[in-house]
């Protein structure tokens, strides 16, 4: 049986003498091995007691330590928390490279951020070694660039400096908890799906860093920090992609698409489709906005024009023909989602948007959902419409030239 002797303050009457150690503690039936006591220190004396100013040193902590591994001794060793690990921390990976446990999307921080990873966040998970559930952890985050030391704020943010309230419970630093039955599972008080999504934020882009973790359970339980992970944030990143089919496939520019013959009597259709491929790890998201040179279909020949208006062109209502857009589709891998402007994504089959020379909103993320705006896979479609007042359009040269612009939000 092992015991730990700490006094801390000792008050003794002047009659008695004092007695400073520096050997075995024995009883009659226990006895103290090799306490750490101090040669010296002595009484203070008053008029009515001596106060002993020192007995022993209750924070010995005599270490051993290699490169790997630390062996300590004498007391408070005996009572430290386990000192954590990092099971992962991560910003760009995929579902065949995570060893996080529980992100909400089965596809690594990708699957949180977009493609290519996380720019200004990460994922940050603890294996407790077995610490109680009410166990405080404190994250050291280091810029591996500029070697500046940060520690995870309680807002999740990075600052310079911390206090008690920047140690958290795993529940507070993770979202969840398989420990604590407060926050193991989605209907828990405690649950956060968003810090299961990502936990670490305010990083720069481009950037790499170091994390690692300390345990806390208790006065003198404060533990070193653990081994260490590094990962690298990506950098903001968008891609965007026009392609001109009658089906769901990719084509090269030049992008030309021919209307057909164009009447009085009916909507004419294009048989080739606008097809756009939207994605983008931007946490504010992305906006897609359409324009023309022309308000309409003109004729360099003989200058008619099919006005574009927002309409219905089935019914013609200013009996002046028309030209515009309709949103046949829009749908992406993940995240998201992306929606669709009301001025293009139209109720009627033959109601259409209206083009102008200046941006247009037609397409954009989500940013009021916990994923805010990054999009995987984006995928939208768009019909070209038009119908004429005449019976024959003399000029065989109608056209337009439409661009199609892409914008991150910041």
């Amino acid at each position: 049986m092992q015991f730990a002797l700490l006094l801390s303050l000792v008050l003794i009457s002047n009659s008695f003498p004092v007695i400073i150690l520096a050997q075995n503690l024995d009883s009659t039936n226990y006895r103290i091995e090799d306490p750490t006591v101090d040669s010296g220190g002595g009484p203070t004396d008053s008029s009515n007691y001596s106060l002993l100013q020192s007995l022993g040193n209750p924070n010995a902590d005599a270490r051993l330590t290699s490169g790997s591994y630390e062996l300590k001794s004498g007391f408070p060793n005996g009572i430290l928390a386990s000192v954590p690990k990092v099971t992962c921390f991560e910003t760009d990976t995929t579902s065949g490279t995570t060893d996080c446990l529980y992100f909400p999307n089965s596809n690594g921080a990708q699957g949180e951020c977009g493609s290519p990873g996380c720019y200004n966040r990460a994922k940050l998970e603890l294996d407790d070694q077995n610490n109680p559930k009410d166990t405080l952890f404190l994250v050291k985050i280091v810029n591996n660039g500029t070697s500046i030391t940060y520690y995870l704020q309680s807002d999740h943010t990075l600052g310079l400096s911390y206090d008690i309230n920047d140690f958290l419970t795993q529940c507070e630093l993770e979202g969840r908890d398989p420990d604590d039955t407060g926050c193991d599972d989605s209907g828990d008080p405690n649950w956060d799906a968003d810090l299961q999504s990502m936990n670490v934020l305010s990083l720069e882009p481009s950037t790499s860093y170091t994390a690692s973790i300390a345990a806390l359970n208790g006065d003198f339980t404060g533990t070193r920090f653990g081994p260490s992970a590094s990962a690298t944030t990506t950098a903001t990143a968008m891609s965007f992609d026009i392609d001109i089919s009658a089906t769901d496939s990719e084509t090269a520019a030049n992008y030309i698409l021919d209307i057909g013959e164009i009447t009085y009597t009916s909507v004419a259709t294009a048989t080739d489709i606008i097809w756009l491929d939207l994605a983008s790890n931007n946490f504010y998201g992305a906006n897609v906005y359409v324009r023309d040179s022309n308000t309409g279909l003109d004729s360099t020949l003989t200058g008619e024009t099919i006005p574009s208006e927002s309409e219905d062109l089935a019914t013609d209502p200013n009996s002046n023909g028309g030209y515009g857009l309709k949103v046949s589709s829009f749908t992406q891998t993940s995240l998201g989602p992306i929606q669709a402007s009301a001025t293009y994504n139209t109720g009627g089959a033959e109601q259409v948007g209206g083009l102008v020379t200046t941006d247009t909103l037609i397409f954009f993320t989500n940013t009021s959902g916990s994923n805010v705006g990054p999009v995987q896979g984006g995928r939208m479609s768009i019909l070209v419409k038009a119908r004429s007042i005449e019976l024959d359009i003399a000029s065989p040269d109608l056209a337009d030239n439409i661009t199609f612009i892409a914008v991150g939000n910041f």
